[in-house]
């Protein structure tokens, strides 16, 4: 009878072992997994980012028209990451550090941000004439337009004439223009790739150039390192339990102890 016992007994104590095991495996293999598939997003945000960069600098200006009748000029964003920039890539960063007083490490900077704005103008200006003397007048000129939406522009101007008994004698003309320019943008998101939109209500403005980049800082990223340790801790759960006499039986279980947890078993 106790032979008997003693077989049921390690019988059981073996099938405990083999469930342990099959659970620690199955640990194992979960976080393999889990890691591989984060490897593969790495890489395959890597291609992308490069590809995408690859077609950016492929890209020029492109113009829409808007619902109210504004041209819109787009152009598609580069993607950088801040901790991985290439000879280029650098070269460009270091232009944008340089004039907006940056940080080194581009430190909570997200974008960067140019645009080349060319203005092909052209007025009609009022011109009112005033006797400075018997034999000077004084042409002032003037011209203010109201674009709308934040967008004007005011000239003002004077030409001194002089009468000699030769003919007439033109001074320096003096011109003053003021321009308020209004700019709108925006960053979308089109066919899984970042596009810069930009426009105005300014007439006769177009944009020659326009840049964007977008910086990303993978190491934050990145998932955390799993180390192995102890720990004290608590466990409730449910499961397989062996008890004192060897007897295997399923239940709620609780527990307090000490615990050893190597790398690959952290999740």
């Amino acid at each position: 009878m106790n032979i008997i016992k003693k077989i049921i007994s390690n019988r059981n104590t073996l099938t405990f072992v083999l469930g342990a095991l099959f659970v620690l495996l199955f640990l194992r293999q979960c976080n393999q997994t889990e890691n591989l598939k984060h490897g593969l997003e790495v890489v395959q945000q890597t291609a992308d980012r490069n590809l995408n960069n690859y077609l950016a600098s492929k890209d020029s200006v492109n113009q829409l028209v808007a619902e109210n009748g504004n041209l819109i000029s787009k152009i598609r964003s580069y993607e950088f990451d801040i901790n991985d920039l290439k000879d280029d890539q650098n070269e460009l960063v270091l232009k944008y550090r340089k004039a907006l007083n940056l940080n080194k490490d581009l430190n909570k900077v997200n974008t960067l941000l140019s645009a080349d704005i060319d203005i092909k103008d052209s007025l009609l200006a009022n011109v009112t004439s005033s006797e400075v003397d018997s034999t000077t007048t004084k042409l002032t000129f003037s011209k203010f337009d109201d674009f709308g939406n934040g967008n004007s522009r005011n000239l003002m101007g004077n030409m001194l004439i002089t009468r000699h008994d030769t003919g007439l004698n033109y001074g320096n003309a003096s011109f003053d223009i003021e321009h308020t320019i209004s700019l709108l943008a925006a960053i979308e998101r089109i066919n899984g790739a970042d596009q810069l939109k930009i426009s105005t209500s300014y007439p006769g403005l177009t944009f020659s150039n326009i840049e964007n980049i977008n910086l990303i800082n993978t190491r934050l990223n990145q998932k955390p390192t799993k180390k192995g340790g102890w720990a004290i801790g608590i466990g409730i759960g449910y499961g397989i339990n062996l008890n004192n006499n060897q007897v295997i039986s399923t239940g709620p279980s609780i527990g307090l102890g000490l615990y050893y947890s190597p790398k690959w078993l952290r999740f």
